[in-house]
This record gives structure tokens, C-alpha cells and sequence, in this order.
């Protein structure tokens, strides 16, 4: 009887910390201060958690109807306001907040993401602080599977490539960017060796490194002015009419969508003329 008791008491506790998780998990309130980490939040299926979201969020369409609660500066009263239990920051993009966000009793974690890598762990991270692990396991095993999706679809080809995010100055993706690991991964040879993430380049060498495809990862209303630059006319990518304008948010946000670059960089050098 006394054995039967104590079975009776374990279950009851049980019982009462399932519920009590279960009420946790609907009680979430969370402000996305990134873009990305919004988009990480609606693929893990917490979307319905989040109250407050940036400025610059756009993805899924949903975040339209989200409150919007500023950019690099935020707006803290409308975040007091959401009460989230949780602000969820990435590459301490908002980490001069921090101490602020503590003394008023805001929850703020902040996460890395500076290689594809880290993506998935990131998954898992804001899984396990959200109580649902499975959901962290089940990105991983997705990613995983996109990825050598990647892989199994390279051909032989691997292009010589330049990657420009910006025009005046001139900068580029380095090899050592997030943006540059994109490149190697999807098979392409960037011609910018410079070690620096994200180096003011010259027009002199582009042109000697005569690159296969130009990619423009930012806003370009004409592409023909890439042709009309002083001594490009000659380079392969040009002659050949290799100029591809990204979705730049498939590039600079590091994140579940991220896959979808790979995939894009994939189709462009398979198809190159």
C-alpha cells in the first residue's frame, strides 16, 4: 500500500511539472530584435510566441501584423509594453542594451552566428531555452539534409567568382566573410584573397582576376552599370552577360534561409554562359 502511495505521489508530480511547462511554453512573449533570429523563431514553429519584432523583419509575411519595435535603436517602451519573457538578440547587434534590459527585468539572450555551422546549433539553442528541444533536433536533421542535398548536386564546375555588396566605395565578400563561405560552399572560387571579411576592393583587380560571374548582393536599380565601368568591358563575366542582382536577405542574414542562397548560387553556376 505504502509502495502504492509513493507510484501515486511520483505521478502526481509529474503530472503537475508537464503542466506547468506546458503553461510556461504558452505564456512565451518573445521581441526579436534580428531579422534572422525572426525567421529562425517562425521555422521552429514558435511564430505565434512572438510579439515584437524589428523594423527591418519582412519574413514570413506574417511579421507584418507584428509589432514593430524599432532598428538599431529601439524603441523601449513599446518593448516594456509587449512584457516578453524573452528578447532574443544575435552578434550583439543590441548588446549596449544589455545592462539597460537588466535593470528592468528583461530576459536578453544574445546568440553567434559567424559560419553556416552555427546555424543549426542556434536552432537548438533557442529550442532548448523555449522548452522544445525536438524542435531544435528536427532543424538540424533538415539542415543536415539540405546541405549534402547541396553537395550531391555540385557539378565540376567552380567558377571564378565576385561577390559585391556595395558600390561606392567598391567592397566585397572575402573568403573569410559569411557571405564568402557561401560562395566556397555552393563551388565557386572568389577572387578577392584579401583576409578581411568585407574589403574595400579596386577595379584593377577584378579585372585581372577576370571573374566568371559578378554577383550583386545589394540594391541595384540597373545592372547595366556594372557593364559601363572603366576596362570591365573585357571581363568574362561581362562579355558573357554573367551579372546576377541576389536577394540579398538569402545572403546577409544568417539563418534558416540561408539554404536557399546555397541553392540559388548553385542554379547560377550551373547555368553559366
Amino acid at each position: 500500500m505504502k509502495t502504492f502511495k509513493l507510484l501515486l505521489f511520483s505521478i502526481l508530480l509529474t503530472l503537475v511539472a508537464l503542466c506547468s511547462s506546458a503553461q510556461n511554453l504558452v505564456q512565451t512573449r518573445i521581441v526579436s530584435l534580428i531579422p534572422s533570429q525572426t525567421e529562425m523563431l517562425f521555422k521552429l514553429g514558435f511564430g505565434d510566441k512572438v510579439v515584437g519584432v524589428s523594423d527591418y523583419c519582412n519574413f514570413p509575411p506574417e511579421t507584418s501584423k507584428i509589432t514593430k519595435i524599432g532598428g538599431l535603436e529601439i524603441n523601449i517602451e513599446k518593448v516594456m509594453a509587449l512584457r516578453p519573457t524573452l528578447v532574443l538578440d544575435l552578434n550583439s547587434m543590441h548588446r549596449r542594451y544589455e545592462l539597460l534590459f537588466g535593470q528592468l527585468g528583461l530576459n536578453y539572450v544574445n546568440m553567434n552566428i559567424n559560419k553556416l555551422s552555427d546555424i543549426p546549433e542556434t536552432a537548438k539553442q533557442i529550442s532548448t531555452i523555449l522548452g522544445s528541444a525536438t524542435k531544435g533536433n528536427e532543424f538540424v536533421e533538415n539542415w543536415h539534409k539540405g546541405m549534402a542535398e547541396i553537395t550531391l548536386n555540385s557539378s565540376d564546375i567552380e567558377p571564378k567568382v565576385y561577390l559585391e555588396i556595395w558600390d561606392q566605395p567598391m567592397q566585397a565578400a572575402g573568403p573569410t566573410s559569411f557571405m564568402g563561405e557561401m560562395v566556397t560552399t555552393a563551388h565557386g572560387q572568389n577572387i578577392i584573397t584579401n583576409q578581411t571579411d568585407y574589403p574595400v576592393v579596386n577595379s584593377e583587380h577584378v579585372i585581372a582576376a577576370d571573374p566568371d560571374v559578378i554577383l550583386i548582393a545589394y540594391p541595384l536599380t540597373n545592372l547595366e552599370s556594372i557593364k559601363n565601368r572603366p576596362g570591365w568591358k573585357n571581363i568574362t563575366a561581362i562579355r558573357k552577360n554573367n551579372i546576377f542582382a541576389l536577394n540579398q536577405d538569402l545572403f546577409v542574414r544568417p539563418g534558416p534561409r540561408n539554404i536557399d542562397g546555397l541553392k540559388e548560387l548553385r542554379r547560377i553556376f550551373s547555368n553559366l554562359k
